[in-house]
Order: C-alpha cells, then sequence, then structure tokens
C-alpha cells in the first residue's frame, strides 16, 4: 500500500512540476526553463544526498541514470516543440498514449505480471492519461471554415506533430525503463547521471539555438517549484520501485496529467472538459484497483 501511494505521488508530483514548467514557459522560452528547472533539481538532489546520504554510488547504475536523462531531453525538447506546432490536443494525447503503454507493455512482455486486480487498474490508467492530456482542445486547423492552403499546411504541420510527440512519448517512456534498470540499494544516485546527461543535451541545444538570456525574476519562482516538484516526483518514482513493481508503478507514475489539469482548473479557473472528466474518473479507479490489488 506504501508503494502506491508513492507512485501516485510521483504521478502527482511530475504534473505539478509540469504545470510550474508551463507557467514559467508563458514568459521565457521553454527549453531555457527547462534547463533553469533542471539545475534546480540537481542542486536540491546534491543537498539532499549530503544531508541524507542513503545507497550505494556504482558506474552501472550512473549509467542507467544518465540514459534516462537523455531520454528526457529528448522527451521535453520534443514534446514542447510538437505543442508549439500543435494540435496541442494530438500531441498531448500521442504523447500520453506512448509514455503511458510503452512501459506497461515493456514489464508485460519481460514477465511482471501483476494480479488481475492491479491489471484492470493498469488497464484504466493508460486511457485514463490519454483522456485527460486531450482535454477540450479542438482541431481548429481543420474548420471548413478555413481557406484550403491553410488547410493543407496545418496537415503537414500536423504530421510533424504526430512524429514528434512519438519521439517524445518514446523519450519520457524510456526515462521510466530506465531508472526501473537500476539497483534497488542506488537510492537517489542514478538522478545524479541523470540530470548530468540532460543537462549537457538541453545545453547543447541552447549554445546551437543561441537561447541563453537572463531569466526573469519573477519567473524564477514557479522554476524553482517546478525544480523541487521535479526531484520529489523522481525520488518518490524510484523508491516506488521495489521487486516486480515496475508495470503498475509506471502506470501510476504516467498519471501526470491530473494533477496538470486539476491545478489548471483551480489556479487559472479553465474549464473542464467531459472527456477530461471521464478520464479523472478513470484515474481514480485505476487507483483503487491498484491499491486493491497490492
Amino acid at each position: 500500500m506504501i508503494a502506491v501511494a508513492v507512485a501516485a505521488l510521483s504521478g502527482l508530483a511530475y504534473g505539478a512540476s509540469d504545470f510550474s514548467g508551463a507557467l514559467a514557459s508563458k514568459e521565457s522560452d521553454s527549453v531555457l526553463v527547462t534547463a533553469a528547472m533542471q539545475v534546480v533539481s540537481l542542486i536540491a538532489l546534491g543537498l539532499v544526498l549530503v544531508v541524507f546520504p542513503s545507497g550505494q554510488l556504482t558506474l552501472e547504475d550512473m549509467a542507467w541514470g544518465a540514459a534516462a536523462g537523455l531520454g528526457a531531453a529528448l522527451g521535453l525538447t520534443t514534446f514542447y516543440r510538437a505543442l508549439a506546432l500543435g494540435p496541442m490536443s494530438t500531441a498531448a494525447s500521442i504523447t500520453a498514449l506512448c509514455s503511458a503503454s510503452i512501459p506497461v507493455m515493456y514489464g508485460l512482455v519481460l514477465g511482471v505480471v501483476p494480479g488481475a486486480l492491479t491489471l484492470v487498474g493498469i488497464g484504466l490508467a493508460v486511457p485514463a492519461a490519454v483522456l485527460v492530456s486531450v482535454g477540450g482542445v479542438a482541431l481548429h486547423a481543420m474548420s471548413p471554415d478555413i481557406p484550403l492552403r491553410e488547410r493543407i499546411g496545418a496537415k503537414r504541420g500536423t504530421n510533424q506533430t504526430r512524429v514528434l510527440s512519438v519521439l517524445a512519448g518514446f523519450g519520457f517512456a524510456w526515462f521510466f525503463v530506465a531508472l526501473s534498470k537500476t539497483s534497488d540499494d542506488a537510492g537517489l544516485y542514478p538522478l545524479l547521471g541523470a540530470r548530468a546527461a540532460s543537462l549537457t543535451v538541453l545545453g547543447l541545444i541552447l549554445s546551437f539555438r543561441g537561447l541563453w538570456a537572463p531569466v526573469g525574476r519573477a519567473v524564477w519562482w514557479p522554476i524553482l517549484l517546478a525544480g523541487l516538484l521535479d526531484l520529489v516526483a523522481n525520488s518518490s518514482y524510484l523508491f516506488a520501485l521495489e521487486g516486480d513493481n515496475f508495470t503498475w508503478v509506471a502506470a501510476l507514475s504516467s498519471l501526470y496529467p491530473v494533477s496538470t489539469v486539476l491545478l489548471a482548473r483551480v489556479i487559472l479557473k479553465e474549464h473542464l472538459a467531459p472527456l477530461q472528466l471521464v478520464g479523472l474518473s478513470m484515474a481514480a479507479g485505476a487507483l483503487v484497483f491498484v491499491a486493491i490489488g497490492q
């Protein structure tokens, strides 16, 4: 039961971190915000490891952590680009589907098959993430009122969005899978490798695109919050991975769109679309079934 709660906390923290990062990205470049957020997360991780040293630092665990960091960098950069190209509903739903289903299928292929009730919860979690993500965003570019030339251009953009969204989903899925390959006694040390790898990639992107710039003082608050929540999410995910828990832990962690949508509803007063309400109900059902199954 504790592992279920920690896995659910991981998903909630991921979503809250995304929400904070999205707020900051309204004022600064998203890649710059992501890099700054991960610097905050890295500093906080270093302080935690100094004050509460735990786990064993091994080269293999650091390597898997670095591999996870590369997946995170791929997922973040391609996902933000997909959202920019739009339609956002296409980007969000495809990314959510890939990031939720791939780790689950990977675990099942490896023979990590949980009990019947837990499988029901997993079966609810994957479509729940998609429904909450797709929300009520309409495909305005496909409206018949828009000129044919613009509709053709939008269609090409949609195809590119699909490709980028699949890449983003694979990146996030690989992050979950790679971290699951670390040893049980590694503690939080794999996250050092993850942050080093992702920050290296993001730094190269910022340098190549010439996006290095000071971050506004007002933007630092959501960046700080996003970085701290990111550390909470990653730490919770690692702690929830015990024995054969990977399949359902990955499924619950992939419910991160839930907290993003709820925060947007509470703070930004955004309305919930019918599909999102269905997705939220399915997410709640997924948590119940997994908890009972464990």
